[in-house]
């Protein structure tokens, strides 16, 4: 069953039994509530669009393999790519501890699944607020296990490009200054400066660049979507430990560039936990001691409603 919170600015509804997947986000601008997020269509999960929760890790894993303190680790494969992509968490039915109109908070133990896609017992608890013109999320992740567990969590929400027919296109401001070189999204090396079409810091239209790529290094820890025919601008902040960040704006079959841009704060860097092993700096995967909790928080502020 869903779970709206709502007040005279914002609406949110999530899906507490299927991730906590976000339904639909909306905004009331101009007397009219329209969709922020591209919503998600009416399907089984898991699902397309509208936002979801990625743990305990985040984008993707060639094959499902990786090595950790010296013993390798199989995960399920989830993607036609053959990777393990945006952890488990998000086909998950989650137990509600509080709801209301401006507060959510939910928990899963991986312990209640035993199918569940990690060979390390967590728990996690996310948490939603909303209050004004501001959505407040955050994940925290403990290790319920004996041994030390390697984690990364993010977010990641589909964007509409457009909030009214008024604007041409949306502009994106991503503070970041090297993006990873790689092939079909996998890293082939450590991240190089940001040029072209991969240099998001100055204020344009995002246009038609089909990225999938994974930024590091941000000098600022917000990005900004900027509605510019509405004059609707949306915050997007986050703590410090989302180090990396992935910009997906793909185009259509026919070249086109598709009516969203999903834009998702992560800790890690793709494949992190393989580079970890492989002796990388600044992964930003983390390792939990047993009993050690971890997480943090991002904020989205919408600007410019009337």
């Amino acid at each position: 069953m869903a779970h709206i919170l709502k007040n005279d600015q914002m609406e949110l509804t999530l899906l507490p039994e299927h991730g906590c997947y976000w339904r639909t986000l909306r905004v009331l601008f101009e007397n009219q509530w329209r969709d922020l997020l591209e919503p998600i269509p009416d399907q089984q999960p898991p699902f397309k669009f509208g936002s979801y929760t990625m743990a305990p890790w985040s984008n993707r894993i060639p094959k499902g393999l990786f090595e950790f303190e010296g013993k390798p680790h199989h995960l399920r494969v989830n993607f036609p790519d053959n990777t393990a992509i945006h952890g488990d968490v998000r086909y998950r039915p989650w137990t509600i501890e509080a709801a209301s109109s401006d507060k959510f908070v939910a928990v899963l133990d991986s312990s209640d699944f035993p199918n569940f896609n990690y060979p390390f017992k967590l728990k996690f608890k996310h948490s939603l607020e909303l209050k004004k013109n501001i959505l407040s999320m955050s994940l925290y992740i403990e290790n319920k296990d004996r041994s030390n567990a390697p984690v990364g969590m993010g977010f990641h929400p589909f964007f509409k490009r457009r909030l009214t027919q008024r604007d041409q296109d949306a502009v994106l401001l991503l503070p970041a200054e090297k993006v990873y070189p790689d092939v079909k999204c996998i890293p082939t090396g450590p991240a190089i400066p940001v040029s072209g079409e991969t240099d998001l810091r100055s204020e344009k239209f995002l246009g038609n660049p089909n990225l999938d790529r994974c930024y590091t290094e941000l000098t600022e820890n917000m990005i900004r979507l900027i509605y510019e025919g509405s004059k609707v601008e949306l915050r997007y902040e986050f703590d410090p430990i989302f180090t990396h960040t992935v910009i997906y704006a793909p185009r259509d079959e026919k070249g086109q560039p598709k009516d969203f841009v999903a834009i998702e704060p992560v800790t890690h860097v793709n494949n992190g936990f393989n580079f970890l092993a492989q002796g990388w700096k600044g992964t930003g995967i983390k390792v939990l001691r047993p009993g050690e909790t971890w997480g943090g928080a991002c904020k989205l502020t919408i600007s410019g409603l009337h």
